[in-house]
């Protein structure tokens, strides 16, 4: 899949021999320990929103309004999604050209960037909008959960394809 993105080669290689990427892959333990710091980020950004979109689809939480648990939770979503965010642009400086060459990480990032999308609706809309419709609530639940659970498979796929 990277072969049939030609112009993002110069960029990845340009970050295969940047001064981070040597420090990273010189090391024995960094890339370890920024992917378990990825791992954690990423359970407090999934844990968040999928208490949300459970609620979203109608289970658990009933005594709190979508709304008020959005805003209770935003800040623990977000904080997930700056350590993802972090290091997951360090463990790609760990391995850029293996991931040039990974379809997974492709679609990992498309799904990341959709996920995003909807999250940014997803939290902003439910924040904002006391009683949200059932019907919304779960087309907004089950596709921010789909995305997200996406980016993470799809993250697992890169170490197997």
């Amino acid at each position: 899949m990277g072969s049939m993105i030609p112009w993002v080669l110069p960029l990845f290689h340009w970050c295969d021999g940047s001064w981070l990427s040597l420090e990273i892959r010189g090391s024995r333990w960094q890339f370890a320990i920024i992917e378990m710091i990825h791992l954690l980020g990423l359970t407090l950004l999934l844990g968040s929103m999928v208490v949300l979109d459970l609620r979203l689809l109608g289970y658990g939480l009933r005594r709190q309004s979508p709304s008020q648990l959005a805003r209770e939770l935003s800040v623990w979503v977000w904080r997930g999604f700056w350590v993802i965010l972090i290091s997951g642009i360090l463990l790609f400086f760990g391995e850029p050209m293996k991931l040039y060459g990974s379809p997974s990480f492709f679609v990992k990032m498309v799904l990341f960037v959709i996920a995003v999308a909807v999250q940014l609706i997803v939290m902003y809309r439910v924040r904002k909008t006391p009683d949200i419709s059932p019907g919304l609530g779960r087309v907004a639940g089950v596709l921010s959960l789909v995305t997200w659970f996406g980016v993470g498979l799809a993250g697992r796929a890169i170490g197997f394809l």
